[in-house]
């Protein structure tokens, strides 16, 4: 099988002059590999700019903003929902519909001239309701770290969040679906969701991951048995958070990623959902992929129907991506649908974004003999048997 090349979708600002520029740079720099999808990404920092246009909406939303909002995971404000409104989706709608038309009419320009396009999705980013509403309504309670006290303290707001996930569910909704009868065909979403892999990395920490695995898989469960019953194709990016290019928790091993993944694949089989293809991110903030097998064994552990996009590119050194690309697939015994690195390129400079999307390309064509003997009779030591092909 031949694997396929994964962007996130962000790209360093100055590469974002057009959506056809950013575009054309994606298609310029997959290495010659097939793509997963076209994304086009309308911010470069993920929700930052959604969540300052919601300071606009003084009406509905009251912010307390320090001089140095957003500057960091520490300085996330809080939106206060105003005294006597009643919060609605459009209050909170993310507004995208006429940016979004522009690209979808970039993208089919584009696809008229380059004919390696003719199966290939457009990939829109949605951040999931659950982020959406809790970095909007508790941004407070978050740190580096995610320490408990400063949850605590802030307990109030995260219980506000909670009780308004659905009124963000129905706005991502109400915006889809307008968009899937204009352009459906055309188009994948790409639901990003750093709080679900965040709050089971967090759990297993407290030896508390069952109970909250099932809690998050059914409110993901929830959106894409939304987005199917829509007709809109869709996949699924998990994160350990990025902004700054700085994680706001390190991972010790995919344990918790595997303790999300297999609740949701049984909560969406019960529902009648088709399985997304699913970003495993093993990289985290400035960290490169683990070299370590162990990070990796709870991989065999995995549901098998999850089509998977391996988060293993290191932009510094293709060797190593490759190296964790083999320890990812022999953990999970299939292999990978496509690679990727942990996250989007918006916080690179231009320079680090053409290495990584290099690296990328060249991760997807890998092969046990293009390693060094030295790293291939190592790594051959802790293989869990031999790959076999995803099916599908």
């Amino acid at each position: 099988m031949k694997r396929q090349v994964h962007f996130v979708g962000s790209l360093p600002e100055p590469l974002m002059s057009s959506p056809r520029a950013a575009m054309g740079w994606i298609l310029d720099h997959r290495g010659g590999q097939p793509l997963t999808a076209l994304p086009c990404d309308i911010d470069p920092n993920w929700i930052i700019d959604y969540l300052r246009d919601l300071h606009t909406r003084t009406d509905v939303l009251d912010f307390d903003v320090t001089t140095d909002d957003y500057a960091d995971y520490n300085h996330m404000p809080t939106g206060r929902i105003r005294s006597g409104v009643t919060l609605t989706p459009d209050d909170i709608a993310m507004r995208r519909v006429d940016t979004i038309d522009r690209i979808v009419n970039h993208y089919t320009a584009l696809r008229r001239d380059r004919p390696e396009l003719a199966n290939v999705k457009l990939q829109l980013s949605q951040p999931n309701s659950l982020d959406m509403s809790l970095f909007a309504l508790a941004g407070s309670a978050t740190g580096d770290g995610l320490p408990i006290g400063q949850a605590l303290s802030h307990l109030g707001a995260l219980a506000t969040a909670l009780r308004h996930v659905p009124v963000f569910t129905q706005a991502i909704f109400q915006e889809i679906t307008t968009l899937t009868r204009k352009h459906g065909s055309l188009i994948t979403w790409q639901v990003e969701s750093p709080v679900a892999l965040l709050s089971l990395v967090k759990a297993t920490e407290l030896h508390a991951a069952p109970l909250l695995a099932a809690m998050v898989a059914r409110q993901l469960a929830a959106v894409f048995t939304g987005l199917h019953r829509l007709g809109a194709a869709s996949s699924l990016h998990l994160c350990y958070g990025d902004y700054r290019h700085t994680a706001l928790l390190q991972p010790r091993s995919l344990g918790p990623a595997v303790a999300l993944l297999n609740p949701l694949a049984r909560q969406l089989r019960r529902d009648g959902t088709p399985l997304p293809k699913v970003h495993i991110p093993c990289a985290y903030g400035a960290e490169p992929a683990p070299l370590d097998p162990r990070f990796y064994t709870p991989l065999r552990r995995l549901d098998p129907g999850w089509t998977l996009i391996a988060g293993v590119v290191c932009p510094a050194s293709v060797v190593d991506s490759m190296i964790s690309l083999r320890l990812f697939e022999r953990a999970a015994n299939w292999s990978a649908h496509a690679v990727a690195t942990a996250c989007g390129l918006g916080r690179c400079a231009i320079a680090g974004a053409e290495q990584a999307a290099d690296a990328t390309a060249a991760t997807a064509a890998f092969s046990d003999h293009w390693l060094p003997a030295a790293a291939r009779d190592d790594h051959n030591r802790t293989d869990t048997g031999p790959t076999k092909a995803k099916r599908g």
